[in-house]
């Protein structure tokens, strides 16, 4: 084997990352250096991240507290690829989060992280600050969010600010961590590898265990079925309902573990063939969608609404179709929809 043909070994602190195009979820092909200006946190496995917590936030402060003694974190919120922070002195901070990165793809070969699990932590300048690859582990414990900021901190030649936009993105990768730690005992590692099944759509699947994933995240990333989508995470818009022994319930706000035993059905499941479900027909011709996010928790609910009984009346169809949010505004055609399809 010729030395070009040896894998790249991971970019080391200090060191400038490669570039490279990344898809971002609103279907725009950006390339790192258009990033530049920002730290960006790049995870190389499927994320189930919440970096808003008050308890991570709290844990955050108290980090940057040692180093930064003026400074803290006041609100966290997320955005889809990116999370912005509001930082006493410094203002708005935004960071960009790629997540879900192939860990097997030409990305992951780019980082010398491949088959791995790995978090990058870039600066403004897309200088990595911070890195961490290895098997799936626990939460990281407070010396590691300092030992990270330490890193940070060695950084030559960085403005107070770039040290909080890199200390920002640390808390961020920090909040991704419960998937990366370190190496455990062959006997744990291999009860976390433990499985359960998931029976979606008359078919049984076999999901690794994790006590913390909810069924939505499992529909999406671990099976593959990502018709039913990820609106608000918190059971208020209803973009991701689905049917789970018949009855309707938002997937976010239950836990796959909770679903093992029962019928799942998604949006996936409602056609035969080429053969569309009448509430799927009867959506497309009364026009009842815009954007069409929304439109497979529309379609799940509507058709427990008229199989609940629920369609006495317009007035009735909208109360009962009250938890699923349009931001486009098709309700009149969702109800249309639901009118006609009620007698197939």
């Amino acid at each position: 084997m010729t030395t070009q043909e040896l894998d790249p070994a991971p970019p080391a602190i200090g060191d400038l990352a490669p570039d490279f195009e990344s898809v971002l979820p609103d279907g725009t092909v950006a390339r790192l250096r258009d990033l530049a200006g920002h730290p960006v946190v790049l995870a190389f496995f499927p994320a189930q991240w919440d970096p808003a917590r008050q308890p991570q936030i709290e844990l955050y402060n108290r980090a940057l507290g040692e180093v930064m003694p003026d400074s803290n974190i006041v609100r966290v919120s997320q955005k889809e690829s990116f999370l912005d922070a509001d930082v006493s002195g410094e203002g708005e901070v935004r960071v960009y989060v790629l997540d879900s990165l192939d860990s097997n793809g030409e990305i992951a070969d780019l980082f010398g992280v491949r088959g791995e699990q790995a978090l990058f932590v870039l600066d403004g300048h897309g200088v990595v600050r911070w890195h961490r690859a290895g098997p799936v582990g626990g939460y990281p414990p407070a010396d590691e969010i300092k030992k990270a900021l330490s890193e940070v901190k060695k950084s030559g030649g960085v403005s107070r600010r770039q040290f909080v936009f890199a200390a920002v993105a640390t808390f961020a990768a920090m909040a991704l961590m419960p998937k990366i730690g370190v190496a455990e005992p062959r006997a744990k590692a291999q009860t976390k590898q433990a499985a359960f099944a998931l029976r979606v759509n008359g078919r049984e699947y076999k999901v690794p265990a994790d006590n913390r994933m909810s069924l939505l995240d499992a529909l999406r990333e671990r099976i593959g079925l990502t018709g039913t989508k990820k609106g608000c995470d918190h059971g208020q818009c209803g973009a991701c309902t689905v049917h789970m022994d018949g009855r309707r319930v938002n997937s976010c706000l239950v836990l796959a573990a909770q679903a093992e035993g029962s019928h799942i059905e998604t949006i996936e499941g409602l056609a035969h063939g080429d053969r569309l479900h009448p509430v799927q027909e009867a959506f497309i011709k009364h026009d009842s969608f815009q954007c069409g996010y929304c439109t497979p928790g529309q379609i799940m609910s509507a058709v427990s609404c008229i199989k609940e009984g629920h369609t006495g009346s317009p007035d009735e169809i909208k109360e009962w179709m009250s938890g699923n949010i349009c931001r486009c505004g098709a309700y009149q055609g969702i109800l249309e929809a639901i009118q006609e399809a009620k007698g197939k």
